[in-house]
């Protein structure tokens, strides 16, 4: 009996490498594509449509490459085309997988609990024998009579545990425990680190942190109570404060004065977002107890302090908070290649300490736009001094960083520094919008993709010298804030908040 011609071969017989790798790519697109779309699915910040589109698109993807990789399809140029594309496509799709499951885990890490950590110094003289704690037996110790009792009153605790009963003497501020440090009247203080900065900004202590030394640290933490939002994030406005710290340890939870304090005013109804800049030396009463003092020290009562002391500054209330460090900033900028930024005009910073760089750094800056580095960001930022009206013109400065910033993280070049910005972003932020919320915005744009109406306004002040609550009553400079501006700030705030159109003051 004559022999039937056969199509192809049997399934599994004479199977050539081309056979094999088609297979073999066959799975691993599929379970590379499993894997993508079910990281992407626990997201849960794609919209639905989307997601079916995905499914849709990985489910004809996957079915296009079995039709051309079954063993009866004997064209060998397709199978090798369709092996290889699965193969690049799959290493994006590992890649995918892996990018998205970075992008949850850092938005989880910086939405977490806000743990605020207070440093209190044993310091004596840089020219004092004494190198550890245990040193410092039959010392004199000076204190601060009243404030920062519990930090105080902890440390000695834990020091008397080392050395035994501890000698103290009360003081009525810091200014005058140094003093007694510096004549020998004592021959050790204890002290908040958060205060040291305030120290630094009194004539003649400026040098406080080279005439000293610290030998003993103790630190304290505190979970920062939940803050219930007032607003439903994708329905109705919302205000944040944003505060930029200059933490010098204890990194992002450290009680510390804030340097940058903006509030975001957000309608996601009507895509308005009004910028609000309070400068850091704004003389204002706290919240708590209506004592005087300007907003950059009100943060070392910590953030929901700055927080309450706004809300009644400008009567609003704040539904969320996001606080970012100096050294996030800079990584952030340096993820992202460097931001564009305009400057209003030509300046030469002073020597400003940029401490996790190592030293003090002098850098100049044209009038208009200027590509910065994210140490030249920082600067740029942090100087007020060549300015007529300082803080003020710092605050404009510190808004044009932030809009070179999102104008860098809204274009497609951030594809190309995903990881670096998602590290930058962790390691340096924290805020009290949940996973939940963020994922809900994203939805509302991929949904809508409205464009978002952005203004920026900062109030103004004068200057002058006034006694600061958190400075024990030492004098610093201030600036009163011009009402007029304030009032306009309430204004464009309301403006907002009832989704009326922004009309900014000429």
């Amino acid at each position: 009996m004559a022999n039937k011609k056969r199509f192809g071969p049997k399934v599994g017989s004479h199977q050539t490498v081309l056979d094999k790798f088609g297979l073999v790519m066959l799975v691993v697109l599929a379970v590379c594509s499993m894997a993508l779309f079910v990281r992407i699915l626990a997201t849960n910040m794609l919209t639905s449509i989307l997601m079916i589109a995905l499914m849709i698109f990985l489910v004809v993807l996957n079915g296009a490459h079995l039709i051309v990789q079954m063993p009866l399809w004997r064209n060998k140029l397709p199978k090798l085309i369709c092996g290889v594309v699965a193969l690049i496509l799959s290493a994006a799709m590992l890649y995918g997988t892996i990018a998205v499951n970075s992008l949850q885990n850092a938005l989880t890490a910086i939405s977490g609990k806000l743990i605020e950590k207070e440093i209190t110094a044993v310091i004596v003289m840089a020219d004092d024998e004494a190198q550890e704690a245990g040193d410092t037996l039959g010392y004199q110790y000076g204190i601060l009579a009243k404030g920062d009792q519990e930090n105080t009153q902890a440390l000695l605790k834990d020091l008397e545990k080392a050395i035994g009963s501890v000698k103290t003497t009360g003081y009525e501020n810091a200014i005058s425990m140094v003093d007694a440090l510096y004549d020998d009247t004592v021959q050790a203080i204890i002290l908040n680190k958060g205060y040291i900065e305030i120290l630094e900004e009194t004539e003649g202590y400026t040098d406080f942190s080279k005439q000293t030394r610290i030998i003993y640290e103790y630190t304290t933490t505190r979970e920062v109570d939940p803050i219930t939002p007032v607003a439903a994030i994708t329905k109705d406005p919302f205000i944040v404060y944003l505060s930029g710290s200059d933490a010098r340890s204890g990194g992002i939870g450290a009680k510390t004065r804030s340097d940058a304090n903006l509030l975001a005013v957000v309608n996601p109804r009507t895509y308005q977002v009004l910028l609000l800049n309070t400068p850091r030396d704004t003389y204002m009463p706290i919240a708590s107890n209506g004592e005087m003092d300007k907003l950059t020290h009100i943060a070392l009562g910590g953030i929901e302090a700055s927080m309450q002391t706004l809300e009644k500054f400008y009567n609003i209330e704040i539904s969320y908070y996001a606080r970012v460090n100096f050294d996030g900033l800079m990584d952030l900028v340096d993820a992202v290649g460097g931001i564009d930024v305009y400057s209003e005009q030509a300046f030469t910073t002073h020597e400003l300490d940029v401490w996790s760089k190592g030293g003090n750094f002098v850098l100049s800056f044209q009038k208009g736009m200027n590509h910065l580095n994210g140490l030249e960001a920082l600067l740029f930022a942090r100087e007020r001094y060549p300015f007529a009206d300082g803080d003020n013109q710092r605050g404009r400065n510190q808004m044009a960083v932030i809009k070179g910033l999102l104008d860098k993280l809204l274009s497609p070049a951030i594809l190309t520094s995903f990881q670096d910005v998602l590290s930058a972003v962790e390691d340096n932020c924290i805020t009290n919008v949940s996973y939940d919320e963020m994922s809900d915005l994203v939805q509302l744009q991929l949904k809508k993709m409205p464009s978002w109406n952005i203004q920026t306004y900062a109030i103004t002040g004068s200057g002058d010298m006034q006694p600061c609550y958190y400075a024990y009553g030492a004098k610093a400079w201030v600036s009163w804030p011009n009402i007029d501006t304030v009032n306009t700030a309430k204004e464009l705030i309301a403006q907002v908040m009832d989704g009326k159109t922004i009309t900014m003051p000429q």
